[in-house]
């Protein structure tokens, strides 16, 4: 009888431990485990996402150089520059890559398109900037606005555009830095792919239509990426 009254009191001990479930104290070390957890987990997985999109940025920006080449194959020069916040043809040169000709499907969405001046102007869909040194009028009447040198790129993880695409051929004064996730994840810098004829970086000018100033050695300045100063030649892309 006794054992039996035992077991039944054992019994009931366990369902009021049941009812009561978890005490304050120890929803408050789970809760703590888990913040812990979230604080070492998400920076990692931040860092692994930017580390994805500077991988596909770099991809897609060969893709447009690539299209950039087909397409001077064909026509012996390059689209015109492209600006995010302007819609006619001659500041929208990546769209000539997609017609009428396709050399590339379509013009991929900048990843890192968090750019406080684009966002004001309600830009929705945003691609990539390119420029560059233009013919203007020399040497090709017809397409006073394509290029003969020209970068395309992205502002990076930090969305700040280091490279003033309407001169990027040239020193412009202004700090030009090149993204490398070695300063760290989130660091300055900009993406860039350069292309077209590297025997004008480092030129002072604004077109092939100032010869004189091709000409002039005092325009040599160099582009000045990273402190070092490039000339005849194309930065690091």
């Amino acid at each position: 009888m006794k054992y039996a009254q035992r077991i039944i009191s054992r019994s009931k001990r366990s369902q009021l431990r049941t009812l009561h479930g978890f005490t304050l104290i120890e929803l408050l070390i789970v809760i703590a485990i888990i913040l812990i957890l979230i604080a070492i987990a998400l920076p990692n997985f931040l860092e692994a996402q930017i580390r994805a999109r500077v991988t596909k940025t770099k991809a897609e920006l060969r893709s447009i150089g690539t299209a950039m080449e087909s397409y001077f194959l064909d026509y012996q020069v390059y689209p015109a520059e492209h600006e995010r916040d302007d819609f006619s043809r001659n500041l929208r040169g990546l769209f000539w890559l997609t017609s009428p000709t396709s050399y590339i499907t379509s013009l991929p969405e900048d990843p890192f398109a968090a750019f406080g001046d684009d966002d004001a102007k309600g830009i929705s869909y945003v691609t990539y900037e390119m420029g560059g040194l233009e013919y203007s009028l020399v040497g090709n009447p017809e397409c006073r606005a394509c290029q003969v040198v020209w970068v395309v790129f992205s502002n990076g993880p930090d969305a700040e555009q280091h490279i003033w695409q309407e001169n990027p051929h040239y020193d412009s004064g202004r700090a030009v830095v090149n993204y490398s996730p070695t300063n760290g994840t989130k660091s300055r810098g900009s993406i860039y792919f350069w292309g077209g004829d590297p025997y004008y970086i480092g030129i002072q000018i604004n077109s092939l239509a100032d010869q004189a100033a091709i000409r002039d050695p005092g325009r040599l300045v160099g582009l000045r990426m990273d402190g070092q100063r490039f000339f005849k030649r194309f930065p690091p892309s």
